[in-house]
């Protein structure tokens, strides 16, 4: 095959990724990202958006609240007319998120050679130390305290709290880490750490550990029975918020089309995460044991403001027999702003917690 019909066949195969051509655009509108592709005739690394210092130039102030919304809501009848305690609040800060596709082409797999490939994105956040991480959570549980209590909802105050649950399995550390996925054969995988506020440290079971099945449902049911427990202790409505937050939209996409292309990437943008929830728990009258149940938020909540640049910490690329095209990278947040984003969106949170609980208390 001669090079230019190569580089040709190249240019029909390979899709372009966002934001790596084109005009300049600003830096106030403009997210960074990374991405990673491999085709017929080579693997290649693109990056593109604001350096880190461009974002830290920016002015820098309050951000509106996200606007959370669930997609179900605790039950009227286990909402009204009852105090709230709020023994535990968690928020999930993800930390790790890597993207991988993986394709076959048709055309070199049809004359009997090896045509997979591959790209992968990998991606870290950095730049918020851990005690900001702490801070939030506690400001997040002060929070929704005063907004519960701005809304003329009565709420135990955090010793009675922490009495009706003397009886909860505590997590080790008030700290609890958890994955989800796997990118062996594609696909996407994410990685977090939950802290729970000092004030109302996390229940094990209901504290987004570990990844589905397993000890991780046992671990669930203790948390179910924990909040019936102190449902029951304390007569009262128990809500237990877990805030996850994010910090990268990461994609993969793969397709047979001559040797096959696969293309990843990963982009800077601050969301309240899917997972985020609230477990609730109350007696309902009559039964013999308290109610359980969990609110949602429908979809992801994602803010435009920039907060971040992207930076390439290594990898590598194949050649158009190799394996395919890695990209490793480091999402670096300016602190003030990914602060700034963080109290938006345990705010939109919190607001939509109180607003499940007002709609159940019309007369309040």
């Amino acid at each position: 095959m001669t090079s230019t019909l190569r580089a040709m066949l190249l240019l029909s195969s390979l899709p372009l990724l966002p934001g790596c051509v084109g005009a300049a655009v600003s830096v106030a509108t403009t997210a960074a990202s990374v991405g990673a592709q491999a085709g017929f005739a080579s693997g290649v690394a693109t990056a593109a958006g604001p350096s880190v210092q461009q974002v830290a130039a920016l002015p820098a102030g309050e951000v509106a609240a996200l606007p959370v919304a669930f997609g179900n809501g605790v039950p009227a009848n286990l909402a009204a007319g009852r105090k709230v305690f709020v023994p535990a609040y968690g928020v999930s800060y993800i930390h790790t998120q890597n993207a991988r596709a993986v394709s076959q082409g048709g055309l070199m797999g049809g004359f009997g050679g090896g045509s997979t490939r591959s790209a992968s994105v990998r991606t870290g956040l950095t730049g918020i130390s851990p005690a900001t991480y702490q801070m939030i959570a506690d400001e997040a549980h002060a929070d929704l305290i005063a907004q519960l209590r701005a809304a003329g909802i009565e709420v135990a105050g955090a010793e009675e709290a922490a009495a009706a649950a003397s009886s909860a399995p505590r997590v080790p550390g008030n700290a609890a880490d958890g994955s989800a996925g796997g990118t062996m054969f594609g696909g996407q995988s994410t990685g977090w750490r939950t802290l729970g506020a000092a004030a109302a440290p996390l229940i094990s079971g209901i504290s987004g550990e570990g990844a589905g099945g397993g000890l991780a449902g046992l671990s669930a049911i203790g948390g179910n029975q924990a909040m019936q427990r102190i449902a029951d202790q304390s007569q009262g409505l128990v809500l237990a918020p877990l805030l996850r937050l994010d910090y990268v939209n990461v994609s993969s996409s793969g397709r047979s089309l001559l040797a096959g292309t696969a293309n990843a990437e990963a982009t800077a943008q601050f969301s309240v995460a899917a997972g985020t929830q609230l477990a609730y728990a109350a007696r309902r009258p009559g039964m013999g044991a308290a109610d359980i149940g969990i609110a949602q938020i429908a979809a992801p909540v994602p803010s435009a403001e920039p907060f971040a640049g992207i930076s390439a910490t290594g990898g590598s690329s194949g050649a158009w027999v190799g394996l395919g095209t890695r990209t490793d990278a480091a999402v670096e947040a300016v602190e003030a702003r990914w602060v700034a984003l963080a109290r938006a969106a345990y705010r939109g949170f919190n607001a939509a917690i109180v607003q499940q609980l007002r709609a159940a208390r019309p007369n309040a």
